[in-house]
């Protein structure tokens, strides 16, 4: 019976106990970084955030440690707001380059490795190479970005006029000089992609809150990794573990692949808390970051094991999931609505329970019950909405938990009923999407730092933005059909051309912009009410082009 007191774990109601969060001394630390930050030119974006990434400090870290780990994170932060500068400063006059957010994150190494790939690919099934380009697989990407906003009757129609390269010969693998121990992962064909992809995702810096949860990816087909939840909107898919920030950019993710090792003995959190235990490893140590997460996923164990890394974290919880927690649900909810009660262990870490229409158990180290707020509610009885107490706990957990949930929905708008006979090619397109609001995400945190009265690009158009800018900048214009026999025959009647707003990436690429003679009309470039006859080909605006006004080449410089 001593031994057994020992092993106890104690939850005990305290007299007086203030929750407030406190901010470390690691705050601090950082100031005094910056202060004395100094860029040297050999550094990139992609070696600080290596080394951001590698140095890991944990909880018994030395003072040196912590600050050099401060420094790095500053130091990311400031060279992508230096990148973000540059980005929006090109953008200033003619609107967003949708583009250049995009290809941060697939970048044009993952386009030429791509490409390579579909080459080889293409000879070891056909007998002879597709000859394709990194700039053909743009064009691929664009227009699959471009399904999402148009609808046409069939998938070959969006085919017939922007490119030549059929869809089915996208391949990223070398299936003949992969080794059998690599062929061990579900995913081999895929996982240069999704590995590249990953890490462009982590060079961003991240945002204070993050929330980890399941992904679905819909699919119905036949594959060994297809999971039914009949929870999810979409019950049959691949799942997938991501954290993502409140703003709903997904920071990290991973393909879930089931029982890895059965063999090996179980760990104290779980196989879903390992899960979280991933997704955060990427998170450096001691910054106060908040971690989010549902009754799936928490356990006491876990929060133990985030606090030793000086990670934050709030989330529901099971009770039997504590041992020895007793918290009578029966006197709740004879108390009514907004009634509480909690326990705190000997780690200081402390379990509230809420009944509300049913009771809810929520576990943390840093917020508790104070300050207890109130919230709206329906009464059935008076029919009327009723103000209910919710502990600050409660209260913290729905303003940071759907970080997730918001990227399911940002995912789902604008996106193209992908069908294939190649599984791993639905979580493919999947990743596109997701870089594409990754992308938008991004614009946005720039804007709001360095323009924050003016409105942003909403998803839609900054989505159709990026298509124009994949399938246009930087090739050549593809004209279909035969040449006229003879110039006796008839062509066909012009169509009224409607005006857009052309990308900036298109505009001054400098490929393709012949000037011809048009109906006349107004100019696009020139403030005042002139006219001209010069029409762009590419660009499809008039412009003027005479001795007095030279807008054409002022419309397509370069500045």
């Amino acid at each position: 019976e001593a031994e057994k007191e020992e092993d106890h774990e104690d939850w005990f109601e305290p007299r007086m106990i203030n929750f407030k969060y406190c901010v470390k001394e690691v705050e601090i630390w950082k100031k005094e970084q910056i202060a004395q930050l100094r860029i040297e030119p050999q550094d990139s974006i992609s070696n600080v955030s290596r080394k951001s990434r590698g140095s890991k400090a944990p909880s018994s870290a030395s003072l040196a440690c912590r600050k050099a780990a401060a420094e790095n994170a500053a130091l990311l932060a400031k060279l992508h707001l230096s990148i973000s500068l540059q980005v929006l400063r090109k953008a200033q006059k003619t609107g967003v380059t949708g583009h250049m957010y995009f290809k941060q994150f697939v970048t044009d190494e993952m386009l030429e490795e791509t490409a390579e790939q579909t080459n080889l690919y293409s000879v070891q099934k056909e007998g002879k190479s597709v000859n394709t380009t990194a700039k053909e697989i743009e064009q691929v990407l664009g227009m699959y970005i471009h399904m999402g906003l148009v609808q046409m009757s069939s998938v070959r129609a969006y085919w017939e006029m922007e490119t030549r390269l059929p869809a089915v010969l996208i391949h990223f693998q070398d299936n003949l000089s992969v080794s059998d121990d690599a062929k061990k992962d579900k995913l081999w064909k895929l996982r240069p992609w999704l590995q590249k992809l990953r890490e462009q995702f982590l060079y961003i810096p991240p945002e204070e809150s993050h929330a980890v949860d399941e992904i679905m990816v819909p699919f119905k087909g036949k594959s060994h990794l297809r999971v039914y939840m009949p929870a999810k909107p979409h019950k049959w898919g691949f799942k997938m573990w991501g954290r993502a920030g409140q703003s709903g950019f997904l920071y990290d993710f991973d393909i879930c692949q089931g029982a890895e090792n059965p063999d090996r003995e179980k760990s104290e959190v779980g196989v879903t808390g390992e899960a979280v235990l991933k997704m955060t490893s990427t998170l450096p140590a001691g910054k106060n970051h908040k971690v989010f997460a549902d009754n799936y996923f928490t356990s006491v164990p876990l929060v133990q094991h985030l606090k030793e890394r000086g990670i934050h974290y709030v989330g529901t919880i099971r009770m039997n999931r504590m041992k020895h927690c007793t918290m009578d649900e029966k006197e709740l909810k004879k108390n009514g609505r907004g009634s509480m009660d909690f326990r705190v262990n000997q780690e200081n870490n402390i379990v509230v329970r809420w009944y509300d229409n049913k009771a809810v158990n929520l576990i943390s180290f840093f917020v508790g019950i104070e300050p207890v707020g109130n919230v709206k509610r329906w009464d059935r009885k008076s029919k009327t909405r009723i103000m209910v107490p919710r502990p600050a706990i409660v209260e913290t957990y729905n303003k940071f938990m759907g970080g997730v949930d918001l990227l399911d929905i940002l995912s789902a708008l604008y996106k193209f009923s992908f069908r294939s006979r190649r599984w791993y090619m639905y979580i493919w397109w999947h990743t596109v999407t997701v870089a594409v609001i990754n992308a938008w995400n991004l614009y946005r945190r720039d804007q709001k730092k360095l323009n924050p009265k003016k409105k942003p690009v909403p998803l839609r158009r900054f989505q159709a933005l990026v298509g124009t800018s994949l399938t246009s900048t930087g090739k050549a214009k593809i004209r279909c059909g035969r040449p006229l026999s003879s110039p006796e025959e008839t062509p066909t009647p012009p169509r009224k051309r409607l005006s857009c707003s052309v990308p900036l990436d298109v505009r001054r690429d400098g490929i393709d912009h012949f000037p011809i003679w048009e109906t006349r009309q107004r100019c696009k470039h020139c403030t005042g009410n002139h006219f001209s006859h010069v029409y762009c080909e590419k660009c499809k605006v008039h412009l003027c082009l005479n001795k007095d006004r030279n807008c054409f080449c002022a419309y397509h410089k370069m500045k």
